[in-house]
């Protein structure tokens, strides 16, 4: 019978020793203690006496058995398990926010920007559970996607990652690069003539009265261009979720002949297309319509043709025949509070509508 309990013990002391730590060590050693002297009294008290040579063979079995799992444990993960979930922007904010979850007592977060340590923060879990709130501010080294040449490419030049730690325990997750393609950096344009159709004396004309002017801003690949004709490259870009502002003016020469800076208020349709302030995902003009800016998007003007199509038309802002100018001034509002200013002036056409009021109209790039 003690010889039964001696095993009995050691295996119970084996499961108990799982939990490791000092206590898993105590335990070890009162289960070989305890263990090992009733296996060497239930031998004592049997016909055959103590037998050294199984009871040698038995205590190495009870160390085994006792010590092993307690050994195993010391090389498990320390620390519990957890994981990283409901990552998300705050765009009102300018925060990056996380969760970590599980059976962790603490864990040390830490982010990194294509592997530079940029923010780290310490938490115990509280029901399991912790959120951490980033300012993008203190993370943002630049654009996660960025252009090349002939493209745009969704795999991030520069990666934002967490790291999770406890004990020996680490999770990773990789920041959403769009949550971290914070610049807009680039803009296009293009236009199209618009003309009106007149009947006299039996003689129908056909001239033309005023252009529809389209813009779009974000990241574009680096050799796009307009066109002659008023067209512009195919720009399969990047939308930029951020806060910046859009303004677009028309120039001949140096003299501004349509538009106004956004310092001097929003101008009337007469006398500039309005701005455009993105927050985000959600863009609206200064004369507070919204605007939806993923893309290519046209810019409203004085005049509407006979479907409802906004335009500008010649007696607002042409004189003479020449070089005409889109420019285009982007305002990014940084996390910061810092402001980056690119302005684009490389984008114009030859016009001929005085002289040419019939077409076609050739409006090649100058």
């Amino acid at each position: 019978i003690l010889t039964s309990i001696g095993w009995a013990v050691i295996v119970v002391g084996g499961l108990l020793s799982l939990q490791g730590g000092s206590w898993g060590l105590i335990v070890v050693l009162t289960v070989l203690v305890i263990g090992i002297g009733a296996l060497y009294a239930g031998q004592t008290m049997s016909e055959r006496g103590v037998d050294y040579i199984r009871m040698s063979g038995a205590a190495v079995l009870a160390v085994l058995l006792a010590a092993g799992p307690y050994g195993v444990s010391m090389f498990m993960p320390d620390g519990g398990s957890f994981g990283i979930s409901d990552l998300d922007l705050r765009e009102d904010s300018d925060e990056i926010s996380f969760r970590v979850i599980g059976s962790a007592d603490a864990v040390d977060a830490v982010i990194t920007a294509d592997g530079v340590e940029k923010w780290s923060e310490s938490k115990e879990l509280s029901s399991e559970s912790a959120r951490f709130t980033v300012p993008i501010s203190e993370i943002f080294v630049g654009n996660a996607w960025q252009c090349t040449s002939s493209s745009c490419p969704t795999t991030p030049v520069i990666e934002y990652l967490i790291t999770v730690t406890s004990g020996d325990s680490t999770q990773t997750a990789e920041i959403n690069p769009e949550f971290m393609t914070r610049e807009v950096l680039d803009s296009g344009v293009k236009i199209m003539p618009v003309t009106v159709t007149e009947t006299s004396n039996q003689q129908t004309t056909t001239e033309i009265d005023g252009i529809v002017v389209e813009m779009m801003a974000g990241l574009l690949p680096t050799s796009h261009e307009h066109l002659d004709g008023g067209g512009h490259t195919d720009a399969n870009g990047i939308w930029v979720e951020g806060d910046y502002t859009l303004e677009l003016v028309i120039k001949q020469g140096n003299t501004v002949v349509y538009g106004q800076s956004s310092s001097q208020g929003c101008p009337s349709a007469t006398a500039g297309f309005p701005y455009i302030e993105v927050t985000g995902t959600t863009a609206t003009s200064c004369d507070g319509d919204s605007v939806s800016v993923n893309g290519w998007f046209a810019m409203p003007g004085p005049a509407t043709d006979q479907v409802g199509t906004e335009y500008l038309d010649l007696e607002t802002f042409y004189g003479d025949d020449g070089c005409y100018m889109f420019q285009v001034t982007i305002t990014n509002t940084l996390s910061s509070g810092e402001e980056l200013v690119v302005v684009q002036n490389d984008v114009g056409w030859e016009l001929d509508f005085d002289q040419n009021k019939e077409g076609p109209w050739d409006m090649n790039a100058c």
